[in-house]
């Protein structure tokens, strides 16, 4: 199996080094001092299972490498069209693209130019940053990748991925239903993600100050009801569980937008949290921890 991790920060190049270790075929594109620290010094991965380094292929062009088995899109989604240029080329009309990217549209906005049934959602959690060029950060006793056919087949091809690129160090997992786990990782880092990095703060500075966590539940509850009425099974979601289990992995949170705004780097915003603030609009149901989140950081967005 030949893979590709199209966009490859810090999430992308911890997925390639744990694959890269066990063996795997796989293809890191990126650019920029990271790209140049990996090609010349290998890629280091510091993570609770421990540190290593690996040689692995790594481009800042996708013209000349040929089609891949399978696509780990992880591109910023503000990227997405130019991304879908470049996946061309890496793509024959059976490649599988899996878009592990933030939000719950990306699925959609690639059906416009690739076969569908060739498109896997999904969604990850996992806390990792880059450090320094070449180096990542993972943090946490949990790196899961949670993927589904739209149609909530268990499918033999994803039963096949599952198995092959399952180690110490990720997990992957299969949904029966990808919408909403998409949906629940919105409620989830969708909201505090947007919070922390509105207010500056860290999860736990938030939780602990006066109203930060009404913020928190508040936006947590209108995305989970923008998602019931955009047609979402979100019934066993529990916003008091959510919450308490984001305050027992309190001191390991982080939010890559928030490290975004720090770095001067553009936004998701408009992607994440502002798609549920559109829909809001489309339903006529009122979000306005939502919209006065998203609408704080609009002159951030372009970095």
């Amino acid at each position: 199996m030949k893979i590709v991790i199209m966009g490859a920060g810090a999430v992308g190049s911890y997925y390639g080094g744990v694959f890269k270790r066990n063996g795997i075929d796989v293809t890191l594109i990126n650019r920029g001092k990271h790209h140049e620290a990996i090609v010349n010094n290998g890629l280091n991965i510091k993570s609770f299972w421990g540190d290593f380094n690996v040689d692995v292929n790594a481009s800042n062009e996708t013209s000349n490498l040929g089609v891949f088995d399978v696509v780990f899109l992880t591109t910023k989604l503000y990227s997405n069209q130019d991304a879908i240029k470049q996946l061309s080329k890496l793509c024959s009309d059976k490649t599988l693209i899996i878009t592990i990217q933030n939000g719950v549209s990306s699925y959609e906005e690639l059906s416009k130019f690739f076969d569908p049934a060739n498109i896997i959602p999904a969604a990850t959690y996992i806390e990792a940053e880059i450090i320094s060029p070449g180096t990542i950060l993972q943090k946490g006793s949990s790196v899961v990748i949670e993927m589904g056919e739209i149609d909530g087949n268990f499918s033999e091809r994803l039963t096949n991925i599952k198995n092959m690129l399952s180690f110490q160090g990720l997990e992957i997992n299969i949904s029966k239903d990808i919408k909403a786990s998409l949906w629940k990782k919105m409620i989830s880092v969708g909201a505090f993600g947007t919070i922390m990095t509105s207010f500056r703060s860290s999860f736990g500075e938030i939780t602990s100050s006066m109203y930060g966590e009404e913020v928190l539940r508040g936006t947590m509850n209108e995305i989970l009801e923008i998602g019931k009425l955009d047609g979402v099974n979100l019934e066993d979601v529990d916003i008091d569980k959510v919450v308490h289990g984001l305050k027992e992995e309190s001191d390991s949170i982080t939010s890559s937008m928030q490290q975004d705004l720090i770095n001067s780097k553009p936004l998701e915003i408009d992607n994440i949290l502002g798609h549920v603030v559109v829909l809001s609009k489309k339903y006529n149901y009122p979000t306005p921890f939502s919209t006065t989140l998203v609408s704080s950081l609009q002159k951030f967005k372009e970095g």
